[in-house]
């Protein structure tokens, strides 16, 4: 559900930023954590694992906090 990908999404960002989930706030957009090209290619790659489609990069940008990109994902069925 979408609290589910919320909380997913907040621990693999603070993991990729070296933060703890606390300083991850689910409306800060994803530029203020400082995440490389690198850090984004893996997110996405572990978000594809987890709703089994393909997931660019890009979606970080396009819908650039957790609470927005989890609204999209739940519209991607």
């Amino acid at each position: 559900n979408a609290m589910d990908m919320k909380l997913w999404l907040r621990q693999k960002i603070a993991d990729e930023a070296g933060l703890s989930a606390d300083q991850i706030s689910l409306d800060e957009e994803f530029d203020n954590f400082k995440l490389d090209s690198l850090s984004l290619i893996s997110l996405s790659y572990e978000l594809e694992s987890v709703v089994d489609r393909d997931i660019s990069p890009t979606v970080f940008i396009e819908y650039n906090t957790i609470n927005m990109l989890a609204e999209w994902m739940g519209t991607q069925k």
